[in-house]
């Protein structure tokens, strides 16, 4: 299963960053396409609900909270990516007293009936694009 993992050092301190990007936090303001987001639930199981701008939706499941680390584990479990089985783990820490560094990281399966034709690279650059973006979109909302 290919990994991707995306890392981006945030302008501000770590409490600034985590109601963006906590489970039930502003994911609709930052997560590439997403027009809306809903929670249902809480803790393990729950499910976090978006619709993209070309109304398509994603359903994300909650897998994992840290009761130790600000960073959760949620599988996709519905949309429109040319990737299965995503396992995807939000993590933020402090990075000196006045920056944060936010990890985004995936495992997945290609979508393909041909492997060999280059699925998992296309797989791994269309899920590298996805965490670019909404890393980008997150910084721009921190710029002082």
């Amino acid at each position: 299963m290919p990994l991707v993992t995306a890392t981006s050092h945030l302008p501000v301190p770590a409490r600034r960053v985590w109601p963006l990007v906590r489970w039930n936090g502003a994911l609709g303001d930052w997560y590439p396409g997403a027009v809306s987001v809903i929670v249902e639930g809480a803790g393990k199981g729950a499910l976090r609900r978006l619709r993209l701008y070309d109304g398509a939706p994603v359903v994300h499941r909650l897998e994992h909270v840290s009761r130790i680390d600000d960073a959760y584990t949620y599988a996709v479990v519905e949309g429109p990516y040319p990737v299965a089985d995503l396992l995807a783990q939000i993590r933020l820490r402090a990075d000196g007293e006045r920056q944060a560094a936010l990890d985004w990281t995936a495992t997945f399966r290609p979508l393909s009936t041909h492997p060999n034709q280059g699925a998992e690279a296309e797989a791994e650059r269309f899920v590298r694009d996805l965490y670019d973006a909404g890393m980008a979109r997150l910084r721009s909302l921190l710029q002082p």
